[in-house]
Protein backbone atom coordinates (compact mmCIF):
# COMPACT_ATOMS: atom_id res chain seq x y z
CA UNK A 1 0.00 0.00 0.00
CA UNK A 2 1.72 3.22 -0.84
CA UNK A 3 1.08 5.55 2.00
CA UNK A 4 3.06 8.39 0.54
CA UNK A 5 3.97 9.78 -2.63
CA UNK A 6 6.75 12.18 -3.43
CA UNK A 7 8.39 13.78 -7.08
CA UNK A 8 11.71 15.21 -6.39
CA UNK A 9 12.94 18.22 -8.55
CA UNK A 10 16.56 17.04 -8.24
CA UNK A 11 18.51 14.10 -7.04
CA UNK A 12 19.74 15.61 -3.46
CA UNK A 13 15.77 15.73 -2.64
CA UNK A 14 15.38 12.09 -3.70
CA UNK A 15 18.72 11.00 -2.49
CA UNK A 16 17.43 12.88 1.16
CA UNK A 17 13.82 10.49 0.88
CA UNK A 18 15.34 7.41 0.05
CA UNK A 19 17.70 7.68 3.08
CA UNK A 20 14.70 7.16 5.31
CA UNK A 21 13.90 4.20 6.81
CA UNK A 22 10.41 4.85 8.30
CA UNK A 23 8.32 4.53 6.38
CA UNK A 24 10.13 1.89 4.25
CA UNK A 25 10.74 4.46 0.99
CA UNK A 26 11.61 3.27 -2.18
CA UNK A 27 12.53 4.50 -5.73
CA UNK A 28 9.59 4.84 -8.35
CA UNK A 29 10.47 4.19 -11.92
CA UNK A 30 8.47 2.64 -14.69
CA UNK A 31 5.77 1.08 -11.93
CA UNK A 32 5.45 -2.47 -12.81
CA UNK A 33 6.73 -4.22 -9.35
CA UNK A 34 4.69 -1.37 -7.25
CA UNK A 35 1.98 -2.62 -9.12
CA UNK A 36 2.14 -5.55 -7.19
CA UNK A 37 0.47 -5.99 -4.08
CA UNK A 38 2.35 -4.54 -0.62
CA UNK A 39 1.00 -5.40 2.45
CA UNK A 40 2.84 -3.31 4.68
CA UNK A 41 2.37 0.95 4.07
CA UNK A 42 5.41 2.14 2.07
CA UNK A 43 6.54 5.83 0.27
CA UNK A 44 7.64 5.78 -3.13
CA UNK A 45 9.79 8.49 -4.72
CA UNK A 46 8.81 8.90 -8.27
CA UNK A 47 12.46 9.54 -10.49
CA UNK A 48 10.70 11.38 -13.24
CA UNK A 49 11.49 14.73 -12.98
CA UNK A 50 15.49 13.83 -12.51
CA UNK A 51 17.04 13.68 -15.71
CA UNK A 52 17.72 10.25 -15.28
CA UNK A 53 16.83 9.40 -18.97
CA UNK A 54 19.38 9.74 -21.23
CA UNK A 55 21.60 7.50 -23.43
CA UNK A 56 25.39 8.27 -23.90
CA UNK A 57 27.18 6.68 -26.73
CA UNK A 58 30.56 7.18 -27.74
CA UNK A 59 33.21 5.07 -29.53
CA UNK A 60 34.44 3.83 -26.39
CA UNK A 61 31.68 3.67 -23.81
CA UNK A 62 27.97 3.70 -23.36
CA UNK A 63 26.07 5.13 -20.45
CA UNK A 64 22.24 4.32 -20.19
CA UNK A 65 20.65 7.12 -17.44
CA UNK A 66 18.72 3.94 -14.90
CA UNK A 67 15.38 5.80 -16.29
CA UNK A 68 16.04 4.90 -19.99
CA UNK A 69 12.71 3.11 -20.81
CA UNK A 70 12.89 -0.32 -22.52
CA UNK A 71 11.27 0.83 -25.78
CA UNK A 72 14.08 3.86 -26.14
CA UNK A 73 16.91 1.00 -25.81
CA UNK A 74 14.67 -0.76 -28.86
CA UNK A 75 14.85 2.27 -31.04
CA UNK A 76 18.24 3.67 -30.43
CA UNK A 77 20.09 2.54 -33.87
CA UNK A 78 23.26 3.50 -31.87
CA UNK A 79 23.26 0.57 -29.45
CA UNK A 80 24.81 -2.70 -30.01
CA UNK A 81 22.36 -5.11 -31.77
CA UNK A 82 22.70 -7.72 -29.13
CA UNK A 83 21.48 -4.89 -26.56
CA UNK A 84 18.71 -3.55 -29.07
CA UNK A 85 17.27 -7.54 -29.46
CA UNK A 86 17.25 -8.04 -25.78
CA UNK A 87 15.62 -5.35 -24.78
CA UNK A 88 13.13 -6.38 -27.35
CA UNK A 89 12.81 -9.80 -26.35
CA UNK A 90 12.43 -8.78 -22.80
CA UNK A 91 8.51 -7.87 -22.68
CA UNK A 92 5.69 -7.04 -24.77
CA UNK A 93 6.09 -3.35 -26.50
CA UNK A 94 3.03 -1.89 -24.23
CA UNK A 95 5.43 -2.54 -21.18
CA UNK A 96 8.47 -1.54 -22.94
CA UNK A 97 7.02 1.59 -23.01
CA UNK A 98 6.60 1.74 -19.10
CA UNK A 99 9.90 -0.47 -17.95
CA UNK A 100 13.13 1.51 -17.17
CA UNK A 101 16.76 0.04 -16.94
CA UNK A 102 17.28 0.21 -13.76
CA UNK A 103 14.11 -1.22 -12.61
CA UNK A 104 15.19 -4.59 -14.60
CA UNK A 105 18.31 -4.21 -12.87
CA UNK A 106 17.00 -3.85 -9.65
CA UNK A 107 14.56 -6.74 -9.71
CA UNK A 108 15.13 -9.08 -12.90
CA UNK A 109 15.66 -12.64 -12.56
CA UNK A 110 17.78 -15.14 -14.53
CA UNK A 111 14.84 -15.18 -17.12
CA UNK A 112 15.55 -11.21 -18.18
CA UNK A 113 17.15 -11.52 -21.70
CA UNK A 114 18.10 -7.36 -20.74
CA UNK A 115 20.02 -8.41 -17.50
CA UNK A 116 21.35 -11.16 -19.47
CA UNK A 117 23.06 -8.95 -21.82
CA UNK A 118 23.89 -6.10 -19.09
CA UNK A 119 26.14 -8.97 -17.30
CA UNK A 120 27.60 -10.25 -20.90
CA UNK A 121 28.40 -6.46 -21.41
CA UNK A 122 30.59 -6.24 -17.89
CA UNK A 123 28.41 -3.29 -17.08
CA UNK A 124 28.92 -1.38 -13.63
CA UNK A 125 25.80 0.35 -12.01
CA UNK A 126 26.78 3.69 -10.70
CA UNK A 127 25.31 4.82 -7.27
CA UNK A 128 24.36 8.17 -5.37
CA UNK A 129 25.19 9.59 -2.95
CA UNK A 130 28.84 10.31 -4.11
CA UNK A 131 28.95 8.19 -7.84
CA UNK A 132 30.17 4.93 -6.10
CA UNK A 133 29.77 2.11 -8.82
CA UNK A 134 29.98 -1.48 -8.29
CA UNK A 135 30.67 -4.14 -11.13
CA UNK A 136 27.18 -5.59 -12.43
CA UNK A 137 28.24 -9.10 -11.89
CA UNK A 138 29.53 -8.77 -8.37
CA UNK A 139 26.25 -7.15 -7.11
CA UNK A 140 24.51 -10.35 -8.88
CA UNK A 141 26.81 -12.45 -7.21
CA UNK A 142 25.91 -10.93 -3.99
CA UNK A 143 22.16 -11.20 -4.85
CA UNK A 144 22.18 -7.44 -5.10
CA UNK A 145 22.07 -7.33 -1.08
CA UNK A 146 25.60 -4.94 -1.03
CA UNK A 147 24.13 -1.63 -2.18
CA UNK A 148 27.08 1.26 -2.58
CA UNK A 149 24.04 4.39 -2.46
CA UNK A 150 20.63 4.75 -1.69
CA UNK A 151 19.67 4.96 -5.99
CA UNK A 152 20.79 3.69 -9.17
CA UNK A 153 21.64 6.09 -11.66
CA UNK A 154 23.61 4.55 -14.32
CA UNK A 155 24.24 1.75 -16.15
CA UNK A 156 27.54 1.88 -18.01
CA UNK A 157 29.55 0.06 -20.32
CA UNK A 158 32.78 -0.14 -22.53
CA UNK A 159 31.59 -1.34 -26.18
CA UNK A 160 32.71 -4.45 -27.40
CA UNK A 161 33.30 -5.02 -31.33
CA UNK A 162 30.30 -6.81 -31.25
CA UNK A 163 26.62 -8.36 -29.00
CA UNK A 164 24.91 -11.46 -30.31
CA UNK A 165 21.89 -12.47 -28.93
CA UNK A 166 20.12 -15.82 -29.48
CA UNK A 167 16.78 -17.85 -28.06
CA UNK A 168 14.65 -20.65 -27.82
CA UNK A 169 11.06 -19.71 -27.29
CA UNK A 170 7.76 -21.66 -28.06
CA UNK A 171 6.65 -19.01 -30.44
CA UNK A 172 8.51 -15.54 -31.36
CA UNK A 173 5.74 -13.45 -29.49
CA UNK A 174 6.81 -16.22 -26.35
CA UNK A 175 9.10 -15.47 -22.96
CA UNK A 176 12.66 -16.75 -24.38
CA UNK A 177 12.20 -21.02 -22.74
CA UNK A 178 16.29 -20.32 -22.76
CA UNK A 179 18.68 -17.65 -23.99
CA UNK A 180 22.60 -17.20 -24.97
CA UNK A 181 24.59 -13.84 -25.41
CA UNK A 182 27.62 -13.28 -26.49
CA UNK A 183 30.26 -9.82 -26.43
CA UNK A 184 33.15 -10.04 -28.19
CA UNK A 185 35.68 -7.30 -27.65
CA UNK A 186 38.56 -6.38 -29.62
CA UNK A 187 41.26 -8.80 -27.72
CA UNK A 188 39.09 -11.37 -29.47
CA UNK A 189 38.03 -13.03 -26.08
CA UNK A 190 34.23 -14.11 -25.56
CA UNK A 191 32.08 -13.34 -22.64
CA UNK A 192 28.86 -15.35 -23.16
CA UNK A 193 25.77 -15.31 -20.50
CA UNK A 194 23.16 -17.77 -20.70
CA UNK A 195 20.02 -17.52 -18.95
CA UNK A 196 16.32 -18.64 -18.51
CA UNK A 197 15.99 -19.89 -14.60
CA UNK A 198 17.35 -18.93 -11.26
CA UNK A 199 17.50 -15.74 -9.57
CA UNK A 200 20.12 -14.37 -12.10
CA UNK A 201 21.76 -15.36 -15.92
CA UNK A 202 24.63 -17.10 -15.65
CA UNK A 203 28.27 -15.71 -16.75
CA UNK A 204 29.50 -19.07 -18.91
CA UNK A 205 32.64 -17.52 -19.82
CA UNK A 206 35.05 -14.28 -19.42
CA UNK A 207 36.86 -15.43 -22.21
CA UNK A 208 37.81 -18.79 -21.11
CA UNK A 209 35.91 -21.57 -23.00
CA UNK A 210 37.24 -24.38 -20.30
CA UNK A 211 34.66 -22.05 -17.93
CA UNK A 212 31.63 -22.89 -20.31
CA UNK A 213 32.73 -26.70 -20.55
CA UNK A 214 32.91 -27.05 -17.12
CA UNK A 215 29.41 -25.20 -16.04
CA UNK A 216 28.32 -28.60 -17.99
CA UNK A 217 30.24 -31.14 -16.92
CA UNK A 218 27.54 -33.32 -15.89
CA UNK A 219 29.69 -35.02 -12.62
CA UNK A 220 30.66 -31.64 -11.56
CA UNK A 221 27.87 -29.35 -12.27
CA UNK A 222 24.93 -31.72 -13.20
CA UNK A 223 23.41 -30.84 -9.37
CA UNK A 224 24.23 -27.20 -9.31
CA UNK A 225 22.31 -26.86 -13.00
CA UNK A 226 19.42 -28.80 -12.20
CA UNK A 227 19.12 -26.25 -9.00
CA UNK A 228 18.93 -23.49 -10.65
CA UNK A 229 16.79 -24.67 -12.87
CA UNK A 230 17.38 -25.79 -16.38
CA UNK A 231 15.87 -29.14 -17.82
CA UNK A 232 18.41 -31.42 -20.28
CA UNK A 233 16.53 -29.98 -23.06
CA UNK A 234 17.30 -26.25 -21.64
CA UNK A 235 20.36 -27.24 -20.84
CA UNK A 236 20.95 -28.76 -24.48
CA UNK A 237 19.36 -25.65 -26.09
CA UNK A 238 21.88 -23.69 -24.61
CA UNK A 239 24.80 -25.77 -26.16
CA UNK A 240 23.59 -25.40 -29.74
CA UNK A 241 22.72 -21.68 -28.76
CA UNK A 242 26.80 -21.18 -27.69
CA UNK A 243 27.64 -23.44 -30.95
CA UNK A 244 25.44 -21.35 -33.04
CA UNK A 245 27.10 -18.09 -31.26
CA UNK A 246 30.60 -18.88 -31.41
CA UNK A 247 30.98 -21.62 -33.79
CA UNK A 248 34.97 -21.28 -33.71
CA UNK A 249 35.53 -22.71 -30.44
CA UNK A 250 34.12 -25.90 -31.01
CA UNK A 251 33.25 -25.51 -27.52
CA UNK A 252 30.73 -28.60 -27.60
CA UNK A 253 31.76 -30.41 -30.45
CA UNK A 254 28.60 -29.54 -32.33
CA UNK A 255 26.41 -31.12 -29.67
CA UNK A 256 22.40 -31.20 -31.11
CA UNK A 257 19.39 -31.06 -29.21
CA UNK A 258 18.91 -35.06 -29.75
Amino acid sequence: MIAEYYRPENLDQAISLLSRVDPRTIPLAGGNNLSKKENTPIAVVDLQSLGLDGIEVSKQICKLGAMVRLQAVVDNPNLPEGLIKSAKRETNINVRQMATIGGIVASAKGNSPLLGCLLALDAKLLWEPGLKSINLGEWLADERKKKPGHLITAIEFNLPTSVKYEDIARSPEDKPQVFVITSTWVTGEVRIVFGGNGNSPVLASDGSKNMVSDIFNRYSHAAAMDRIGFSEYEQSAIKVLVNRLVPQTGIFGGEGLL
